[in-house]
């Protein structure tokens, strides 16, 4: 049965990356920069926080 199951998830995978594949390339890269501003930008900020002396 897990064969089944199997086969139906590849064939799945397959026709939506064939639909879709350039869409999701995009949509990859875009995530990828919006990790990476968003690392940058937090590393940014937790390196510029103020110490507060007392």
């Amino acid at each position: 049965m897990t064969f089944v199951y199997t086969t139906i998830g590849r064939l799945v995978v397959y026709v939506i990356r064939r639909r879709f594949g350039r869409q999701l390339r995009v949509v990859g890269g875009i995530a990828v920069a919006g990790a990476v501003i968003g690392g940058a930008l937090g590393a940014y900020l937790l390196a510029s926080r103020g110490v507060e002396e007392g």
